[in-house]
């Protein structure tokens, strides 16, 4: 009789522990689940702060810029990347109306926020003649390599060995919107008698081009 006491309570002691550690298991359980549950909604949050950042900067109208060199061995470099953001004021999509009716446009895209690496295309656009003039561009990267990471082009003030073509394939200077093609390409005489830091390589020839399609933020100059 008192084996059996004993077993039954030895019964009643591991039933007890059971139902602790079932208790304990299933505590454990919920909190693990609202830890995964927290954890989704943070990784929710934060996709919608990138998405947020990435409205913020623009990744609607990218520049997808290529730039060749060529280097000290004579072989052919190729640096090319895409640019999508854009500042959230005039300062990287711009449309300004002069008093002569003419039009200052500017387009920028960049790759980070530190803004180190992008493309550009500026001029000055006649909607009468359709004439386009003060043509400039640029592509600027970064690279470990002894090459300057920059081409720029500027039609009115390095002229000499340069050829620089902006095509105008639709543009509404009511609205903003525009689409070009830009290339241009200088020879050795241009890269070596423009500033050294404007080209990849004094003395071999460079040559850029890209395409865009997007909105500038029309004003009037006063």
């Amino acid at each position: 009789m008192k084996n059996r006491v004993v077993f039954f309570g030895g019964l009643l002691i591991a039933s007890s522990l059971l139902t602790s550690c079932t208790k304990n298991l299933k505590n454990d359980v919920n909190d693990l689940k609202k830890q995964v549950d927290s954890l989704n909604k943070y990784n929710s949050e934060l996709k919608g702060q990138v998405g947020n950042l990435h409205a913020i900067l623009g990744n609607d109208e990218p520049i997808a810029a290529v730039t060749t060199f060529v280097d000290n061995n004579n072989a052919t470099r190729k640096v090319e990347d895409v640019y999508k953001f854009k500042a959230n004021n005039y300062s990287t999509q711009s449309m300004i109306k002069n008093d002569d009716g003419t039009y200052d446009i500017y387009i920028e895209r960049f790759s980070d926020v530190n803004w180190n690496e992008g493309a550009l295309v500026g001029f000055t656009y006649n909607p009468v003649t359709k004439a386009l003039s003060h043509k400039r561009g640029r592509h600027y990267w970064n690279n470990p390599d002894p090459y300057t990471s920059n081409a720029r082009y500027e039609e009115d003030y390095y002229s000499n060995g340069l050829t620089l073509n902006i095509t105008i394939n639709h543009i509404d200077v009511t609205t903003g919107d525009i689409s070009l093609n830009f290339s241009a390409a200088g020879t050795a005489a241009y890269t070596s008698g423009i500033y050294y830091y404007y080209v990849p390589n004094p003395g071999k020839p460079v040559s850029t081009s890209f395409t865009f399609s997007g909105k500038c933020k029309v004003f009037t100059q006063n």
